[in-house]
């Protein structure tokens, strides 16, 4: 028997209420509409001409959020094969190729040195106890991933000690909810 499939949603912007489909399984977990309507209000829907970058992109649920309101691009990494074909997928159905980049590649192992690139928006929501957060903030400031003055979103789980990881960034949001934290930090 096949796996049932359930979605998310987009949430706001030109996109409101396109779905992402995507089989349940217990290492992808969509950020959840409460949560993306926070974050956004946090950033104001500031997004015009901003490069974006999701570092676990699962769904490409805040990917596909950040252009709907208005991002310039994005960039997403993601591990599984299918995920990155239904992120392709729904960038076509939704005729923004040219703002979109897929990698295949664990975020964690690729080198980002061919990227050559800088971020305004960066979207770090790695699966949960897996240790992962702390190498993809020391990646992320070994490749000057993210721009001067650039965002840093954070989410993880709720029992994470999350200060000494994200030292050298200033926080300027934080909230909980569930068993999730999530934080916008600046650069």
């Amino acid at each position: 028997m096949a796996k049932r499939q359930v979605a998310t949603r987009i949430i706001g912007g030109k996109f409101k209420g396109t779905k992402l489909a995507f089989r349940p399984s217990k290492s992808l977990r969509p950020t959840e509409g409460k949560t993306k309507e926070t974050l956004f209000n946090w950033l104001l829907n500031d997004l015009k001409s901003k490069k974006c970058l999701d570092m676990f992109s699962g769904t490409g649920a805040l990917g596909f959020e950040a252009i709907s309101r208005g991002a310039s691009n994005i960039t997403f990494i993601e591990k599984k094969k299918g995920l990155c074909d239904s992120i392709n997928s729904l960038a076509t159905k939704l005729n923004i190729k040219p703002q979109v980049k897929i990698i295949n590649a664990n975020a964690l192992s690729m080198n980002y040195e061919p990227m050559n690139e800088s971020f305004d928006l960066i979207f770090l929501d790695p699966p949960f106890h897996e240790g992962l957060l702390k190498k993809s903030i020391e990646i992320i400031t070994k490749y000057n991933l993210l721009k001067k003055e650039g965002y840093l979103y954070i989410e993880c789980e709720s029992e994470l000690a999350i200060e000494p990881i994200a030292a050298g960034l200033q926080q300027l949001k934080a909230s909980k909810g569930g068993e999730t934290k999530f934080y916008l930090y600046a650069s």
